[in-house]
């Protein structure tokens, strides 16, 4: 659970918002007026065509950022996590991973939260050189930010995908992306990628010192205030209403939405908005733990929580199904036309082969041909 601990000195305080409105005044000069861009809504769809393929296999990886050796219970190996990765990658012929934030943590005393710029060392000891698998090096990671990446400069991470690495995309907070693939390209799966931190956190209520850069730069980017919050829940209702031809809509955010961890601040709106517009699944991550609800004949939502990319710790209470703590691992999914298949892989010692073990698998239908668990 969080500790509570005294704020920052008002000195402090000063110099890390000076920091942070430096960091935003140089991205947005540099890049033309970026900050719009990055922080706005967009109608913009990524569009991904997969010609010939019969399948689109990808990957969900979050809470990913520590590098750690696992060194106890709750901090395991990346490592053994991406070889597992590599070897599913391989085998089923991946075409992307979909991250789902806390990109970067603090790994020591001496460390900091998040990432400071792009050309912080923790993009290659903590990303390149621990993904660097050969199948692996050539996904791209559709991104979001998790709460850890907000913590220092949020703006770093976006700014290093649209000039240094676009495999590492996150051409903004809130995005869109669409995959086409299957007889005539005609199946479609949407993916809509959200940042969760604007609907989970209330700035009046955030007292832990290690979370003030997050309550800073909310403030500083305007994304606290209840206008701020409902014109990002319209801009998803739009997304939601604009694709309900597609097969499949996805929505990909941080923080969970399985049983009471849906209930807090606004994520309730949130997962109203989910039911209401037939989303297929949503993924998240947050907590530390692998974990699954399936659709009910109330909702045809499946919800994944893949957050176990380096660290364990303790899930929701409400989940149908999940791994006990000290569990490291990740999903691997394949979409076809009419379903979709996954798995839970628990990549906590690995094999001779580098392979995880299935730990849990299902399938979910497509839009068209979904029906409620009975």
């Amino acid at each position: 659970m969080f500790r509570t601990s005294k704020r920052p000195t008002p000195r402090c305080f000063y110099i890390v918002s000076l920091l942070l409105f430096i960091s935003s005044l140089y991205i947005t000069l540099s890049f033309g007026g970026l900050l719009p861009s990055i922080f706005g809504t967009s109608t913009i769809i990524y569009e991904e065509t997969y010609s010939n393929a019969k399948t689109v296999d990808f990957l969900v990886i979050g809470d990913w950022g520590n590098a750690g050796k696992g060194r106890d219970l709750e901090h395991g190996s990346q490592a053994n996590v991406s070889k597992a990765m590599e070897f599913i990658a391989n085998q089923h012929d991946s075409k992307f991973i979909v991250n789902v934030g806390d990109n970067f943590y603090k790994r020591s005393a001496k460390d900091h939260q998040g990432i400071l710029n792009v050309s912080d060392s923790k993009w290659e000891e903590i990303w390149l050189n621990v993904y660097n698998g050969t199948k692996l090096r050539k996904l791209p990671w559709y991104t979001v930010a998790g709460n850890h990446d907000w913590y220092t400069n949020i703006t770093a991470q976006i700014e290093y995908s649209l000039t240094v690495d676009s495999r590492f995309f996150f051409p903004s907070l809130f995005y869109v992306r669409s995959s086409l693939f299957g007889k005539e390209m005609k199946t479609k799966a949407v993916w809509i990628h959200i940042d969760t931190n604007v609907f989970y956190y209330n700035v009046d209520t955030i007292v832990e010192t290690k979370m003030e850069g997050l309550r800073i730069n909310l403030l500083n980017f305007g994304l606290h205030t209840q206008q701020a919050i409902e014109d990002k829940l319209k801009w998803i209702e739009q997304r939601l209403i604009e694709n309900q031809d597609a097969d499949y809509i996805f929505v990909v955010g941080h923080h969970p939405l399985i049983g009471v961890c849906s209930q807090v601040n606004y994520m309730p709106r949130l997962l109203e908005l989910l039911e209401r517009y037939r989303v297929s699944a949503y993924f998240s991550g947050h907590n530390h733990v692998l974990e699954y609800k399936a659709p009910t004949k109330f909702s045809p939502v499946a919800f994944f929580i893949s957050g176990a990319g380096c660290k364990t710790g303790y899930g929701c209470e409400g989940k149908d199904w999940g791994m006990p703590r000290g569990t490291f691992g990740f999903v691997h999914a394949n979409i076809k036309e009419e379903t979709m298949d996954f798995e839970f892989i628990d990549a906590t010692k690995l094999n001779k082969q580098s392979a995880g073990e299935i730990v849990y698998s299902g399938t979910i239908n497509s839009r068209l041909n979904w029906y409620p668990k009975i």
